[in-house]
């Protein structure tokens, strides 16, 4: 059970708040390492961890 201080409701939905950046997540998009709830880009930065693929540009097609 997470710790009630650390948690937000800021998105709208009861989350952890990473313990690196201190932004709000959904329990969803949280990531834990070493017992602690992290976000993405923290979760990069603290293992210097690389994505396996690459990311592509999405084009929005606006047919309105």
């Amino acid at each position: 059970m997470p710790d009630p201080s650390k948690l937000s409701t800021a998105t709208g939905q009861l989350g952890p708040v990473c313990f690196h950046t201190g932004k709000a997540l959904t329990f969803a998009e949280a990531i834990v390492l070493d017992d602690k709830y992290v976000c993405w880009e923290a979760y990069i930065e603290l293992t210097c961890a690389e994505p396996s693929t690459d990311g592509r540009e999405i084009v929005d097609l606006d047919l309105d």
